[in-house]
């Protein structure tokens, strides 16, 4: 499991074509590869930097050290692992029905709240590989 100290990172899938999809934009304090620790599946994405960041490993052994010695951190982790369901099921569903138009929009509103007063510059082709449509049509 990741944790951001600093900076932005991205974390992404590529599909057997080669076509990469973002599944994730992570900033300070956030963990990420969380997921796969817990269900034991080796972790499936990619991850790159979108600036300088700083960024720390915990290991299996700590993490559910603490999970089982922290009903706190238990809690916490539940709630994440509930949002992010949540998340990825309002993801596919505007994946399927919306329009390019609408996706986009709804991307460049998650990223304005995500990082409220902070800036993220991001690349036509990134934002494209969030939407779900070439660059072209972003």
């Amino acid at each position: 499991m990741f944790f951001v100290d600093s900076g932005k990172v991205k974390t992404f899938k590529i599909n057997e074509d080669g076509k990469e999809f973002i599944t994730g934009l992570y900033s300070n304090g956030e963990f990420f590869g969380y997921q796969s620790m817990i269900t034991n599946k080796n972790y499936s994405e990619s991850a790159e930097t979108l600036e300088d960041a700083k960024i720390g490993l915990i290991t299996k052994k700590n993490f559910f050290d603490l999970l089982l010695k922290n009903s706190e951190v238990s809690s916490s982790f539940i709630k994440m692992l509930s949002n992010n369901l949540e998340e990825k099921q309002e993801q596919l569903l505007h994946l399927a029905y919306n329009s390019v138009r609408q996706r986009v929009s709804e991307v460049l509103l998650n990223i304005s709240k995500k990082y409220d007063n902070d800036t993220l510059q991001i690349s036509r082709e990134d934002l494209s590989h969030m939407v779900g449509t070439a660059p072209e049509s972003v």
